[in-house]
């Protein structure tokens, strides 16, 4: 197929336009801020997004109560419900790995006096709970 001269030319002025008016994209920025990027893809962000506002012992409750891990859903037959996809799963296994990190740094970010180690331990122990949390007794 041929284009004539004519629109040929008004093609490429059309072209040449749109260069112009092209804005370059932002490059990718790796990771900075814990939150925002947690905010990106969370259902619990807003929980750990003021996460200092908490009073200590309530903190310690919600890493008690609210990150513990939470088995795969098989489905149930009697009602027809499928399983849980490995995606929605991975996905929501994910999600609580990022809500621990993000509560263990801002555990580590706080000021004298709003600080709990208790709570960023409680936090780092349910990231890995296939590891064996007990002290060496000491030698003396």
């Amino acid at each position: 197929m041929e284009v004539h001269e004519a629109s040929k030319h008004g093609v490429e002025h059309f072209i040449e336009k749109l260069k112009e008016q092209a804005v370059p994209q932002k490059a990718v920025t790796p990771f900075q801020d814990p939150i925002r990027e947690f905010a990106r893809a969370s259902k619990v962000e807003s929980l750990v997004r003021n996460w200092l506002t908490y009073p200590i012992e309530e903190r310690r409750r919600l890493i008690k109560s609210n990150f513990n891990f939470v088995p795969r859903y098989t489905g149930d037959p009697a009602t027809g419900r499928p399983g849980e996809s490995d995606q929605d799963y991975q996905g929501r296994q994910m999600e609580r790995w990022r809500a621990l990190n993000v509560i263990i740094q801002e555990e580590s970010r706080a000021q004298a006096g709003n600080r709990s180690p208790e709570v960023a331990i409680g936090a780092l122990k349910l990231l890995f709970p296939e590891y064996e949390w007990k002290t060496p007794a000491s030698k003396g």
